[in-house]
């Protein structure tokens, strides 16, 4: 839905009901207030939100956050975003908690801990929202319509990512191209994907659970078997330097389907 098209009224109990799962029982005198009075459309309550276009160099969409947290980590988002379609937006849980902790570390199993309880939180609030009627990423499919076709020879997707949603959007953009799609939640999975069928092209996240989307270039790179295999590598993260080295094309998140095609269509010419 465009900005103009959601109701106040959504955005109001989008947070309400974010609140409620992320500030549950006696934890609710923590949540924070946000006054998200007036106006009638979203249009009019966005500047009460951060817009993370203005923070995040080379952003091509909008991305507007109120940094919310939760009763055992504070970083956490509700995000407002421009979707794959252009002036199509929809509501998200950005967990915010993709900090590299090295399994050496003391703190690696509760740092763990903690995102899996995180990702668990993302999953309930986004799966109320989807039942309230209000706009998330998954209601995206019926408004991709016809595709065109990428018109590369290429046909072979891997898509990876670790959350259900994305990977059903992505999955139903591309095969509407032409394209043959199959799919894996972490690097691990990805990695025996690949031994069972080589793909042309991994579309990857780059934060998940598990083996993250770097450590899976890494290994797909470091093998000459498959060090050959294009890797795109979606982030809404800063990267360093040494990250360029294992992928062969970057994307910050969020980003639009003519951009997503655009380096498609150039890794696989």
């Amino acid at each position: 839905m465009r900005l103009e098209e959601i109701p106040a009224e959504k955005v109001r109990r989008a947070l309400e009901i974010y609140l409620q799962h992320a500030y549950p029982g006696a934890s609710r005198w923590r949540a924070p207030v946000v006054d998200l009075a007036g106006g009638p459309t979203a249009r009019d309550l966005v500047g009460r939100f951060s817009d993370e276009n203005e923070a995040l160099e080379g952003r091509a969409t909008h991305r507007y956050v109120l940094r919310l947290g939760n009763d055992r980590y504070p970083h956490m988002k509700l995000v407002l975003e421009e979707s794959l379609l252009s002036g199509q937006y929809v509501f998200g849980v950005d967990c915010h908690d993709d900090v590299k902790v090295s399994p050496h570390s003391p703190d690696f199993q509760r740092w763990n801990a903690l995102r899996e309880r995180n990702r668990g939180l993302q999953a309930r609030i986004e799966g109320e929202w989807r039942a309230a009627g209000i706009p998330t990423l998954q209601g995206l499919k019926p408004l991709l319509g016809e595709i065109r076709a990428l018109g590369v020879a290429a046909r072979e997707l891997l898509i990876v990512d670790d959350e259900e949603s994305i990977l059903d959007t992505l999955r139903t953009l591309f095969e509407r191209a032409g394209m043959r799609t199959r799919t894996a939640r972490d690097g691990g999975e990805a990695l025996a994907r690949v031994t069972e069928a080589r793909p042309d092209l991994i579309l990857m996240d780059f934060q998940m659970p598990g083996m993250d989307g770097v450590t899976c270039c890494e290994a797909l790179k470091g093998d000459p078997k498959t060090c050959d295999i294009k890797v795109l590598l979606a982030t809404a993260s800063q990267l360093d330097l040494s990250t360029l080295t294992y992928a062969d094309g970057f994307l910050v998140k969020p980003y639009q389907q003519d951009i997503l095609f655009s380096l498609v269509r150039k890794l696989l010419s």
